[in-house]
């Protein structure tokens, strides 16, 4: 156990983790993505190794770190965001005051008592925040290097609004889809999820992007696991009785947001607006169950940013901060040279 003005840091054990995922729950920093429930089966997919730190003062849990990590070269342990896991990073809990001053020196008191306890024990450490996070000056005034990522995120209010501020072509198109034969369905059966990876492997095939990490068998089991728990869905468009495009959503209820987690398409019916309308019948749905934000996770990649612009919905920021130390520093500096 590590100590930083009497805050005490230290690794949960793993009877501790459901404690952790309800502070991630109350803290407006979290989501569901820095849970245990999400980062441990990725990791074990993914050969990870799984922890969580976390700060505490007065035996009160003020803010901590899920995260998972392996050995580089064999040898130094570092932090590794695992794929498909949009916001990674510490979440912590503001004090009860009026006091901006106070507040902001507890929050950054905790972060730095973390960050101690991470660097005293890996040598190279990752993170990106959700777009809730907007104050990381102690990792900048610590060395760490900062970069800005984005993502659009919508205010789901009615049906009306959503139509009239999408982008115009994008209308034109959904008209045209909804004169064809068509179907989504929402169904989280074997048969569906294996139709999402593989419409998704098509669409990296398409795009030259890398594969996504997970075999057919581990996806099934990952989003069965979080459809079971009703945190996902899968949306799939029915064009001619053959599925043509889908949709995997992960969703936090409490929270009232949805996020537009993985989509593939079949290439030949990227023109017809079916993928247009079918992201239409998606925001509908969350809509009528009460959700008041979609996520469209990330806009960073010029393509994909310019079809996700399309939806008009406004354009976030969000932090990521990286920073490396010693052999690990070197080699990491080696490699990306060669």
């Amino acid at each position: 156990m590590a100590s930083s003005n009497k805050i005490e840091t230290r690794y949960l054990q793993e009877e501790e983790y459901s404690l952790w995922d309800a502070f991630v729950d109350q803290s407006p920093e979290g989501t569901i993505f820095q849970k245990s429930i999400w980062l441990r089966p990725l990791a074990k997919f993914q050969h990870l190794n799984f922890s969580i730190a976390a700060c505490f003062k007065g035996g009160k849990m003020i803010g901590g770190l899920a995260f998972t990590w392996k050995k580089k070269f064999g040898v130094f342990p570092i932090i590794q965001i695992p794929l498909k896991t949009p916001f990674f990073g510490p979440v912590f809990m503001s004090s009860n005051t009026r006091y901006r001053s106070k507040i902001e020196s507890q929050l950054h008191t905790a972060m730095n008592a973390l960050n101690d306890f991470i660097f005293s024990r890996y040598q190279h450490f990752i993170a990106s925040f959700s777009p809730a996070t907007t104050d990381i000056r102690p990792y900048s005034w610590n060395g760490f290097e900062t970069r800005i990522r984005y993502t659009y995120v919508g205010e789901l209010n009615s049906n009306i609004q959503l139509q009239e501020n999408f982008d115009s072509d994008i209308r034109r198109r959904i008209k045209k889809a909804q004169e064809l034969d068509h179907e989504v369905i929402m169904d989280n059966s074997d048969t569906y999820i294996n139709h999402a990876w593989e419409l998704e492997q098509q669409s990296f095939k398409r795009q030259h992007f890398q594969q996504s990490g997970f075999t057919k068998q581990q996806f099934l089991s990952f989003i069965k696991t979080f459809s079971g728990e009703g945190s996902s869905m899968v949306f799939t468009m029915i064009h001619e009785g053959a599925p043509i495009a889908s949709v995997v959503t992960v969703h936090e209820k409490t929270r009232g947001i949805a996020y537009y987690w993985q989509a593939g398409a079949s290439k030949d019916y990227l023109s017809t607006g079916l993928n247009q309308l079918l992201v239409q019948r998606i925001i509908e749905h969350y809509i009528s169950e009460g959700y008041k934000k979609f996520d469209l996770v990330g806009a960073d990649t010029d393509t994909i940013a310019r079809y996700k612009s399309t939806f008009n919905f406004p354009l976030v920021p969000m932090y990521s901060v990286i920073k490396s130390r010693g052999m690990t520093k070197f080699g990491l500096m080696i490699k990306k040279f060669v």
